[in-house]
């Protein structure tokens, strides 16, 4: 009888520790598409590469948004060549803002796509 209780015990123990550790890897691994964390030996100081456009991309997912963020997508998406993403974010800036608020830059791409 007590060696099935310590089985299940166990058994039980090893189910934890690997949904724990799921979890964990699923955590770093979600934070590690964002930024890239380098050491810089000769300065002896840690600095981080973010990926602006994806940080720009949630943000406006959950409702936040500026004209500033459209149009920096739109670029970004149109210098990488993915015409059609550039182009969605293109239309979004010029549907919510209006013409004069919007950069010279943002227009002739615009005119581009």
């Amino acid at each position: 009888m007590d060696f099935k209780k310590i089985t299940k015990t166990s058994k039980m123990n090893s189910l934890v520790f690997f949904i724990f550790s799921f979890l964990l890897l699923g955590i770093s691994n979600a934070n590690s598409q964002t930024q890239t964390v380098f050491y810089d030996s000769i300065n002896k100081q840690k600095y981080a590469l973010i990926d602006v456009h994806k940080t720009y991309e949630r943000v406006i997912e959950k409702g936040y948004a500026s004209i500033e963020m459209f149009e920096y997508l739109g670029k970004y998406y149109y210098e990488s060549k993915d015409f059609e993403k550039s182009k969605l974010y293109f239309d979004i800036l010029f549907k919510k803002y209006k013409l004069s608020q919007i950069s010279s830059k943002s227009i002739e791409l615009y005119k581009t796509l």
